[in-house]
């Protein structure tokens, strides 16, 4: 049986193309349906969404008239969108990855794009054509800003640099340069000043003509993701991956006042246009709307998208636009909005959770169990890890060093040392129980963001957003060899158990799998289109789980890459796997809040867990395989009992094209999209590669067979 499955609607955008009559019925009655959700208390607020891209939301602008929207996407793409009806209008195709950042210009006809391809496009949309094409940076591209006077772009990159662009010539006019990743850029409305936000937690204020740096904003305490200028130029907003949003005064140079409420990571800020209200978006899925004068905070949306990434007023003031990484934007009527305040998140069900771990005072990311299982780690933005007594509960020690937030961490396989990779771009080594730190591993230039220990527990190996992979010699501290071959950052990594293999996963949406002992690749796995999250391996080697932009769980065979059948269930991106101790189960998390245990030889779905509040970041099983941790965005560690393993019927895990039951359901729309990938991508082994090179080609209806059309 081929792998594709129905697993979602289809969500094509009405009027693009001609529909036949049993399309038209189901528009039909998706509208009475919009309708009547529209009618429910709370949901009023929402006064359209809309849906047409087919991986997760980066960014949304309005057109300056406010008649126009447009959205930045993981699907490589930027859309454009009457706002009046929620049309979509057209599909700028182009970019090699993410549309991180989108902006229009002063008279609306031009849109600048940024992607993680390092490039900055010039569209003429209205007519769907590329003008022009700037390229210097070395680095993807994570902020951008057309000047109120449209003579200048600015680009911010995870280069560290800024460049300011001639829209004229298409010529770089300067560069600026931070000490961090460039996340949020903003003119000041008479063009003059130029805002930008870092990863190295400052505000930079810069001369447009001079290049010249007026000031630097201090105060934050992790990566400033996003700001903005008041509309009379005197304030400036920002908001920060440390939870807070801050309001500075621009000509005094200093902070006036601190938005107290947020719980997560602030992704965007938005002013309204008649400068009384702020808008912010944030990593735990909630819109706040703030007094601008008082700060006091006057409406809070809990679930208004998955990780609200985007917001913009429209130019009236009337309607907020957010966008999601649950591929939708949403308009929002403000006054609706305000009048709803501030609701409370909804409480979720507890199923077999055993305890939970409470301290960090920022989000965890990662957990992991010493081999006596009488200790868990944690990680967390707050830029500690922590160790716990896991039969009483007790926090047991506090490790601090590293001067940025925690994303990932190991331990060796006598769980004696423990490996921390952190924003700060360093690996720190430290020694369990007593959390002395051990050693510091300097080497790479941009965030780290996955650690891996070997089995043998000699080196350790360290992925970061510089695109490359490193290993290092735990007795020395030294680097052995620096990996390269991925064009996106490094997210997971893992060794094989046998020591020969180190899988990685990459934002550039591919597994490498890498031989050891001679540096080689060995091959690239290109089925996941978008960020891969995490990869890891079978007890005995033979099996690779990997999870990435989707709402599944990939599986494939080491030795001869073939890709098997995925697990099927979760409702949202799965961002962590792992295998139990014997590998008869392989547990999941993500942003569905489910944690979900699959039997992998018999290929069933086992048991779905809820009971954290947020998203979870990481899973990971005690080494008797009783339990397992999940850590997550709520700022709380959980254990888990782990459920019984149902009798298993199936002696051997099947491959994609072996038949299961109910293989005949939806066998047209499969055979179809089969045809359908191999006239458009002939020669291409995996369906998702072809769905990477021609996102818009494939028909919606094919998209939602592949698992990957919501």
């Amino acid at each position: 049986m081929s792998r594709f499955s129905r697993t979602g609607n289809e969500r094509q955008p009405i009027g693009l193309r001609s529909v036949s009559p049993a399309r038209r019925v189901q528009t039909l009655a998706a509208t009475l349906l919009l309708t009547l959700f529209a009618t429910l208390p709370g949901l009023a607020q929402v006064r359209a969404t809309l849906r047409g891209h087919t991986l997760a939301l980066a960014s949304v602008a309005y057109s300056p008239n406010g008649k126009f929207i447009a959205t930045g996407s993981y699907d490589r793409t930027a859309k454009m969108w009457d706002a009046a009806t929620g049309r979509e209008l057209v599909t700028l195709t182009g970019h090699a990855g993410t549309v991180e950042a989108v902006a229009f210009s002063p008279d609306g006809k031009t849109l600048a794009t940024g992607s993680y391809d390092a490039t900055v496009k010039l569209w003429d949309w209205a007519a769907g054509k590329d003008i022009a094409t700037f390229r210097g940076h070395t680095n993807m591209i994570r902020s951008l800003a057309f000047s109120p006077d449209g003579k200048t772009v600015a680009s911010g990159s995870h280069d560290n640099t800024i460049k300011l662009w001639d829209v004229s010539s298409g010529k770089e006019r300067a560069q600026l340069n931070h000490k961090g990743a460039v996340r949020s850029l903003a003119f000041s409305h008479d063009s003059q000043l130029l805002a930008s936000g870092s990863n190295d937690n400052t505000v930079k204020l810069w001369d447009v003509a001079t290049g010249s740096e007026q000031a630097t904003l201090t105060g934050h305490e992790h990566g400033v993701r996003g700001l903005a200028f008041s509309p009379d130029d005197k304030m400036l907003v920002t908001g920060s991956m440390d939870t807070t949003v801050r309001l500075w005064d621009v000509a005094a140079r200093a902070e006036r006042m601190t938005l107290e409420g947020t719980q997560n990571e602030v992704l965007c800020v938005a002013y309204s246009p008649d400068g009384k209200l702020i808008a912010t978006g944030s990593q735990d899925d909630t819109l706040k709307v703030w007094d601008a004068a008082s700060g006091q905070e006057l409406a809070s949306i809990p679930h208004a998208g998955d990780r609200v990434r985007g917001v913009a007023f429209s130019p009236d003031g009337k309607t907020l636009a957010t966008a999601g990484m649950d591929t939708l934007a949403k308009l929002w009527d403000v006054d609706e909005v305000l009048k709803l305040g501030i609701q409370a998140p909804t409480e979720t069900v507890k199923d077999e959770e055993r305890a939970s771990f409470a301290g960090h005072t920022a989000f965890v990311t990662a957990v992991a169990f010493t081999p006596d299982d009488k200790i868990l780690v944690s990680g967390s933005h707050d830029h500690t890890a922590r160790l716990w007594d896991v039969e009483t509960g007790r926090e047991l020690v506090t490790l601090n060093g590293h001067t940025g937030a925690i994303v990932t961490l190991a331990l060796s396989p006598d769980g004696k040392i423990l490996a921390t990779g952190s924003y700060d771009r360093t690996v720190k080594l430290w020694d369990v129980p007593s959390g002395k730190e051990l050693a510091t591993l300097r080497g790479h230039t941009n965030v780290i963001r996955a650690v891996a220990y070997a089995p043998d527990g000699k080196t350790v190996a360290s992925g970061g957003y510089d695109q490359t992979i490193k290993i290092w010699d735990v007795a020395s501290a030294k680097e052995l060899a620096t990996l390269v071959g991925h064009t996106g950052g490094v997210k997971a990594l893992a060794y094989s158990p046998d020591n020969r293999i180190l899988a990685s996963g990459s934002i550039d949406g591919t597994v490498k799998l890498s031989n050891l002992t001679t540096r080689d690749e060995i091959a690239t796995i290109d089925v996941h289109t978008g960020p891969v999250h995490s990869v890891a391996f079978s007890p005995d080697g033979k099996l690779l789980a990997s999870a990435g932009a989707s709402n599944d769980v990939q599986l494939w065979n080491v030795a001869t890459h073939e890709e098997l059948e995925p697990f099927k269930g979760h409702t949202r991106w799965v961002r962590f796997v792992a295998f139990s101790p014997d590998g008869k189960m392989l547990v999941s998390a993500g942003l569905d809040n489910v944690v979900r245990f699959w039997n992998v030889v018999g290929h069933k779905e086992i048991a779905a867990l809820t009971g954290h509040q947020r998203r979870i970041h990481f899973v990971t099983f005690s080494h008797d395989g009783a339990w397992v941790a999940t850590a997550s965005m709520d700022r709380e560690v959980k254990l888990w009992n782990v459920p019984k393993e149902p009798s298993a019927h199936v002696s051997e895990q099947r491959s994609k094209e072996e038949p299961r039951e109910g293989a005949g359901q939806g066998e047209g729309v499969r055979s179809a999209c089969q045809t359908e990938i191999a006239k458009l991508c002939p020669g291409v082994e995996h369906a998702g590669r072809c769905l990477r090179k021609h996102p818009e080609e494939l028909s919606v209806a094919c998209r939602s067979a592949m698992g990957r059309g919501h």
